[in-house]
């Protein structure tokens, strides 16, 4: 990975946090201005005692994201460059180029004067997600969902300038600019990067050869799942395969508590596709910018086998009117075996207060919260954060729980 810092931010106790990131065979380069590019004879700059591998200027990094150029610190992966910088035009262009950004005022994560900054690099990259292959058991025409490649792009400014693809497809301009599938790209990456959610390359397994891109699926960090298939492989299944694929991975993996989908209305097949993957529909509501008509939203909880004398002791709480949101946390949510089968009820009235009990050899604890908490941010709310739901009022339960993910993220 390589670190840009503009020289104004430079701070001379972030020379041992710098020593060690090269320790870990990572580079950093210098921003400099041209007012600043010189000191006076006999006075050193002040990252001497840790010298940079480059230097950059900041006047021609800024034009060539502003003339849409590939800067020339860029590489295959813009997401492996963290910009440190105080310039929001930097860090907004940074940002839309697919870099990570540390700065004191609009970056993605806060980085100031006084700061540690190994902690705050650990801390942004720890927030990093792996995107793992996902395939269909063995066999001729297997699907195989991969990471994203750069090697992707051609095929992908080939599919999206479709317009009978775009005319279906949220947030898919058309015409589609020739820069759009690098940029696409690149935001992918920093999407990873940051945590915010997974993006696969749709291939079939081949016999002995790299397998091109037909098709692209990504899951959000939230369990918004959202997909397209090129023209020519579309009406095949691919789609509802994909998903089924990655519907495996955000409940047996992620541990998220739904997922949701939404297609404009006239799109019947990703409908189907939806309805096949066992998601249900829950109406129409306003859409996105590029779409401000209305869209068909679609969403599936996660569910969990739990023992048939438990599920009787649960049947009259989620019958009760009064039980609004019931979210299943603990080891059970996780699919580990052993420990408590917790639940947190969400109630209208005063009801308050926990019971335990023993059921089938299973441990039962039950705890009645006000409605009015899912609203709330406390940090015993924490151990709720990969739970299932097992009753929502509306999305009232969803959103809670997804807010418990921002707040992780």
């Amino acid at each position: 990975m390589e670190l840009l810092i503009e020289g104004g931010l430079w701070q001379p106790h972030w020379q041992g946090a710098l020593q060690a990131w090269r320790g870990q065979g990572h580079r950093w380069q210098l921003l400099q201005s041209k007012r600043a590019a010189h000191y006076p004879e006999g006075e050193a700059a002040p990252w001497a005692a840790c010298p940079p591998d480059g230097t950059l200027s900041a006047s021609a990094l800024l034009a060539a994201w502003l003339d849409g150029d590939e800067a020339p610190c860029m590489g295959a992966d813009p997401s492996q460059r963290i910009l440190i910088s105080a310039s929001s035009a930097l860090l907004i262009l940074a940002k839309e180029s697919g870099l990570l950004t540390l700065g004191p005022v609009g970056a993605d994560l806060a980085l100031n004067a006084g700061d540690d900054l190994a902690a705050v690099l650990r801390q942004l990259l720890a927030r990093r997600l792996v995107i793992p292959e996902l395939r269909e058991p063995e066999g001729p025409g297997a699907l195989v969902l991969r990471p994203l490649r750069p090697e992707d792009e051609a095929d992908i400014a080939r599919y999206c300038s479709d317009e009978a693809l775009a005319r279906y497809t949220l947030n898919m301009p058309h015409p589609y600019p020739p820069e759009a599938a690098r940029d696409w790209l690149a935001l992918s990456g920093r999407k990873a990067a940051l945590g915010l959610g997974w993006t696969w390359a749709l291939t079939l397994d081949p016999a002995d050869e790299p397998a091109p891109l037909i098709g692209v699926i990504s899951l959000h960090w939230n369990g918004e799942l959202a997909w397209w298939v090129g023209l020519p492989w579309q009406n095949r299944g691919l789609a509802t395969r994909a998903a089924a694929l990655v519907r495996s991975f955000a409940f047996e993996a992620a541990k998220l508590p739904a997922l949701t989908a939404r297609h404009m209305p006239d799109n019947l097949a990703s409908g189907r596709v939806m309805a096949k993957l066992g998601m249900h529909y829950g109406g129409r509501s306003t859409g996105t910018d590029r779409y401000p008509g209305e869209l068909s939203h679609w969403r599936l909880d996660r569910s969990l086998a739990l023992p048939e004398q438990v599920l009787a002791r649960l049947a009259p709480l989620l019958a009760d009117p009064q039980v609004a949101v019931v979210i299943l946390h603990s080891a059970w949510a996780r699919g580990e075996d052993g420990g408590a089968l917790e639940l947190a009820l969400f109630m209208d009235n005063a009801d308050l207060g926990s019971e335990r009990a023993r059921i089938a050899g299973v441990e039962l604890v039950i705890r009645r919260h006000p409605f009015a908490w899912l609203a709330r941010r406390d940090p015993w709310q924490e151990s709720h954060c990969g739970g299932a739901l097992l009753k929502d009022r509306g999305e009232s339960g969803l959103d809670y729980l997804r807010r418990r993910l921002g707040e992780r993220q």
